[in-house]
């Protein structure tokens, strides 16, 4: 009977011993799995992939996306208000308008005083021209500011001005 007991205790301490390996290997291999994650973390962390704080490269993307936000704002001229009659049929429309000046550069092109006249008298006559219907809205002041760019470019030869700005515009 005792030789019963001990065969039959061979195979429970054999199957006893198994368990413990297969553990011991499932162990083995969860620890080898958490190192090849936080590795690959620290990889895609390291390369950018996972954005982090205080590097250069982000730093410089920064600094690009600001720069992208900002457009470079070029020199500004304020011109003298204009009063002008509007084409309307019975004439009793006025229009006052005062406009600021972007142009491209930094500063104010040299030749833009010396065509001033020339210039006051292009708007003249473009603003005589229109009508209350043609300028009360936004659209028909957006396509204003564009003749008007378009004038003064032509009048001074070259593409100097960039924008037109309305920092006063009253009809009566």
């Amino acid at each position: 009977m005792a030789e019963e007991k001990a065969e039959a205790a061979a195979p429970a301490a054999e199957a006893g011993a198994e368990a413990p390996a297969k553990g011991g290997k499932g162990k083995l291999l969860a620890i080898v799995g958490v190192v090849v994650l936080l590795g690959g973390g620290a990889a895609a962390w390291f390369l950018g992939v996972i954005p982090h704080g205080g590097t250069k490269h982000e730093a410089e993307a920064k600094e690009e996306t600001k720069q992208l936000e900002q457009p470079e704002v070029g020199a500004l001229q304020a011109l003298d208000p204009f009063i002008a009659n509007l084409a309307d049929e019975d004439g009793k429309r006025y229009l006052k308008a005062t406009l600021q000046l972007e142009f491209f550069d930094a500063k104010v092109p040299d030749e833009f005083h010396s065509h001033l006249p020339l210039i006051r008298d292009l708007l003249l006559t473009l603003f005589t021209s229109k009508t209350f219907a043609e300028i009360r809205t936004p659209q028909g002041k957006t396509l204003l500011r564009e003749e008007i760019v378009n004038r003064l470019n032509r009048a001074m030869r070259k593409d100097a001005v960039k924008a037109v700005y309305f920092t006063e515009f009253i009809v009566q």
